[in-house]
């Protein structure tokens, strides 16, 4: 799955759950504001309605407290009580009867005035008993008039002498009909209702005038909870049977309490509706931050798949600067500046490599060619060498002939003159023999001295070969911390990807891919470095052998220069014996001495003949143990060269 398919996914289910939690909350939110709002609104209407009541009766007490000062009333004269009570209901408001009883519960005034119900007793009256009892007013519970047979309420007034006794009590039965007309100026909602209501639930008033001759209370479960939960909503089923809420107050100075109700079904509808309008202002509002979202998404996802495509390509080995045309400066700005500048360093990088290995590879070429020519001239040495011992034989051979002829020559002066003859023919043949061993002797100087000059230059060229080494070595440490150097860039870039997230991913596949290529790069330096140190150990010997070998050709080339003396020394004594043959008569005895001193000088030209050869030896030996040492760095050489090779293709592998 893509990023932006992820993106797009995590868009919407974010605006889905983001939705769902704001539509959640609002819900509730509104649900408790329509509920306030509801419980705010009949809340008022009832403490309108308690207050009317309470005002209604509290003109009542006003006129009770002048009923209560009533002299007429006091004086418990029928006729004089009549005429006042008669006065008073003509000033009277909100009341139907007015009726005085005495201390016995007798009614012995109405008005209007009514005969048939003089006398009535009402002792039995909860009203009566009360206010007996404790002189106060008191408000009746809704009852059955028994002068007009409807539904009333009486609120006594106590009327009590000078001396502070009891002596009567007025009754104003109130007219229900002036609650009903409180009740119908209250407003419930569409089809609520309102209710004047005592403290056991049964209904005083109520809007619905038709309920109230049917004489029914409150549901049971609203009246219990009238007192607990004043001016707070209740819920509970009408008497029709629909679930409804209510709200009641009590009405001061009473045990009633003024309720209005509204049906649920109302309350939920303008719940509903406020509801749709909130969820459709919410849905655009979502619909208008998903397209915000959708296009600054957009935005925000093309330069990422530009990164993708710059690392796939990187990743393919392609190194070529490309510009991205990324102005942004945000953390996706800065990171695609960062690629180009990696990207750059990778390719400084790679050509740096390049460069070094092709270094490497042509210096591999030149230790190779080198190593031949050492090879070469350890050959040449070698033939050299076995050249000059067959030289030193012939030499050594030449030396025993003409020690042979000269003891025959000291034989023959032995002999006497009668010899001097063949004295004379071997004088002859003992000076040519003495110019074949100088001629000999002078070719072993040139020979000798050849063998100097090739290993001098074969020390020459191992000393170079060293030098090579050297710088071999210093380019292979390039090589190495170019390697480390790539290895720390390509750590930063893994931490840089790894930093950037989900974004980083394939810049990390790179970084890590060239980290082990570096890695791999330090590892082939190493194992290079190790050769190369190994090679300049080998060459150290090489150059200490030839200057060992060169010594030894020096020291032949003295002892050859002292043959070639010591011949020409014999060549002037074989002359002077020749000479003296001539008169060997008069100088036989010097013939003798002189022959005993070729004799000496002729062993010690054998001595140094033989000592030559054995020095030809070592040479031979010291040039055979070059010529392996040569093998060796050429071999080396070669694997340097392999070794350069895989590095070059590797670096290959990045289009530069």
């Amino acid at each position: 799955m893509s990023i932006r398919t992820k993106t797009i996914t995590l868009l919407i289910v974010s605006l889905l759950v983001v939705g769902m939690i704001i539509a959640g909350s609002g819900m509730y939110v509104l649900y408790q504001q329509t509920l306030n709002s509801t419980e705010v609104t009949m809340g008022n209407q009832a403490t309108q309605l308690a207050g009317q009541v309470t005002d209604l009766f509290n003109s009542f007490e006003k006129s009770g407290k002048v009923y209560q000062q009533d002299s007429d009333l006091q004086s418990g004269d029928q006729i004089r009580i009549q005429t006042k009570i008669n006065t008073y209901f003509g000033a009277a408001w909100g009341i139907d009867r007015l009726n005085f009883l005495d201390t016995a519960g007798k009614r012995i005034a109405i008005a209007p005035y009514d005969a048939k119900v003089i006398g009535d007793n009402l002792s039995d009256r909860k009203f009566y008993k009360d206010t007996m009892a404790d002189k106060k007013s008191h408000i009746s519970d809704i009852i059955i008039n028994r002068v007009t047979g409807v539904p009333s309420v009486i609120v006594t007034q106590p009327v009590i002498g000078d001396n502070g006794q009891l002596t009567g009590m007025v009754l104003q039965a109130v007219n229900l009909e002036t609650l009903q007309n409180y009740l119908a100026q209250v407003k419930v909602g569409s089809n609520g209702v309102s209710v004047i209501v005592a403290h056991d639930g049964t209904m005083i008033a109520h809007s619905d005038r038709e309920i109230i001759k049917e004489q029914k209370k409150i549901p049971e479960e609203l009246a219990a909870q009238l007192s607990s939960s004043s001016g707070r909503l209740l819920t509970y089923t009408d008497l029709r049977g629909h679930e409804a809420v209510a709200l009641a107050v009590p009405v001061e100075g009473t045990d009633w309490f003024a309720l209005v109700s509204l049906p649920t079904s109302e309350f939920e509808a303008g719940f509903f509706s406020s509801l749709l309008w909130m969820l459709t202002a919410l849905g655009i509002g979502l619909i208008f931050v998903g397209v915000i979202g959708w296009r600054y998404l957009l935005k925000t996802l093309r330069p990422i798949e530009s990164l993708v495509q710059e690392a796939t390509r990187i990743a393919a080995g392609d190194l070529t600067l490309t510009k991205m045309n990324l102005d942004s400066n945000d953390e996706i700005g800065r990171l695609a500046r960062s690629f180009e500048e990696m990207t750059k360093n990778l390719r400084t990088l790679m050509l740096q490599v390049a460069e070094a290995t092709e270094q490497v590879s042509a210096s591999s070429e030149q230790l190779n060619a080198s190593a031949e020519q050492s090879a070469q001239a350890a050959n040449q040495v070698a033939a050299a060498s076995a050249s000059t011992g067959a030289g030193v034989e012939q030499q050594t051979a030449g030396v025993a002939n003409v020690l042979s002829l000269i003891e025959d020559i000291a034989s023959g002066s032995r002999e006497g003159a009668e010899a001097t003859k063949l004295a004379s023919d071997i004088t002859s043949q003992a000076v040519l023999a003495t110019n074949d061993g100088s001629k000999a002797v002078e070719n072993a100087i040139l020979q000798m001295n050849r063998i100097q000059n090739t290993v001098n230059d074969s020390a020459a060229v191992v000393a170079e070969l060293g030098t090579r080494s050297q710088e071999i070595g210093v380019i292979v440490e390039t090589i190495a911390a170019i390697a480390g150097q790539t290895n720390l860039l390509a750590l930063n870039a893994a931490i840089e990807a790894a930093r950037a997230g989900e974004q980083g991913r394939g810049f990390a596949v790179v970084a890590e891919e060239v980290r082990k290529l570096a890695e791999q790069s330090q590892e082939a330096a190493k194992q290079i470095s190790e050769l190369i140190a190994e090679i300049q150990g080998k060459t150290g010997q090489a150059v200490a052998a030839m200057s060992a070998g060169t010594q030894e050709v020096q020291k032949g080339t003295t002892v050859v220069d002292k043959a070639g003396l010591a011949f020409t020394e014999i060549e002037r004594h074989v002359k002077e014996v020749a000479q003296i043959s001539s008169a060997i008569a008069a100088g036989l005895n010097q013939s003798v001495a002189a022959s005993s001193q070729v004799l000496a000088a002729i062993k010690a030209v054998a001595a140094v003949s033989k000592e030559i050869a054995g020095q030809s030896q070592n040479i031979s030996a010291a040039t055979e143990e070059q010529s392996a040492s040569m093998q060796e760095i050429a071999s080396s050489s070669q694997s340097l060269s392999r070794l350069a090779e895989e590095l070059q293709q590797a670096v290959r592998q990045f289009r530069i």
